[in-house]
């Protein structure tokens, strides 16, 4: 038998009934928010029952080490590293409660899930229209501060598994400035300590998350923007520094 025959056969699997159970939670969650709309318990309650229900059934352990620092502050705006379309599982299935996303406006256009995401309040960004998302950007600032939420950013705005983070775009530190809320940056360890995408394999084990403390924004303007977004990065490239260092 193949020494990895196992793992690849555990991949294929987590991949069909994971697409499965993905489709039947966003139906499921689409027909909540009709009957509740702008629930903004949805996102946290598909966390806990699609992510956490894939990653158990595949023996992956997600260990923030500081959980508590992603539910102690509202608003905020929470910022994570993005290596692959794993994350909606990894970060899903510690998503806090009252928080939102922010992500490109093709989600919204995925069948089924596409409805749900948009129907649960999620904040869409339109890239291509600069104004539009500056638009997008205050609408959400005002709802941050109205409604106590946070809301779930990856900067990096493209999947990037290598040791360095991408330049950030500045979505998250404009909003974080203009609600006068913390920035908590999340930092998830390689994903190949229970999934290698690319090879098409996977296994049980535990995946390293670190919660960094709160960055504050408050007194900061909007030409504060590129050094903010700066500190931010560079804290959670030490923080991945240290991990890989660790696992070595």
């Amino acid at each position: 038998m193949r020494p990895d025959l196992g793992k690849r056969l555990a991949f294929y699997f987590g991949c069909l009934f994971g697409g499965a159970w993905f489709v039947f939670c966003s139906a499921a969650g689409t027909v909540w928010l009709l009957v509740s709309p702008g629930n903004r318990q949805t996102l946290y309650w598909f966390g806990r029952v699609f992510c956490r229900g894939l990653t158990r059934l595949m023996g992956w352990r997600v260990h923030p080490d500081h959980p508590d620092r992603l539910r102690a502050m509202r608003p905020c705006v929470i910022v994570g590293n993005h290596q692959s379309f794993l994350d909606v599982v990894t970060f899903g299935s510690i998503f806090p409660p009252r928080t939102v996303s922010a992500g490109k406006r093709e989600i919204g256009n995925i069948p089924v899930f596409g409805w749900f995401y948009r129907l649960s309040g999620n904040l869409i960004i339109d890239r291509a229209h600069a104004r539009s998302a500056l638009a997008s950007l205050e609408t959400a600032a005002d709802s941050m501060r109205t409604e106590k939420i946070a809301v779930w950013f990856m900067p990096e705005g493209h999947r990037n598994q290598t040791e360095r983070l991408l330049p950030f775009k500045s979505g998250a530190f404009r909003l974080a400035i203009a609600a006068q809320a913390p920035v908590i940056p999340v930092v998830a360890e390689p994903l190949t300590a229970i999934a290698d995408t690319r090879r098409r394999l996977a296994r049980a084990g535990t995946l390293r998350v670190r919660v960094l403390e709160p960055v504050p924004t408050e007194g900061l303007s909007p030409s504060d923007v590129s050094a903010l977004t700066s500190r931010v990065r560079d804290r959670m490239q030490e923080a991945l520094d240290a991990m890989a260092a660790s696992a070595l």
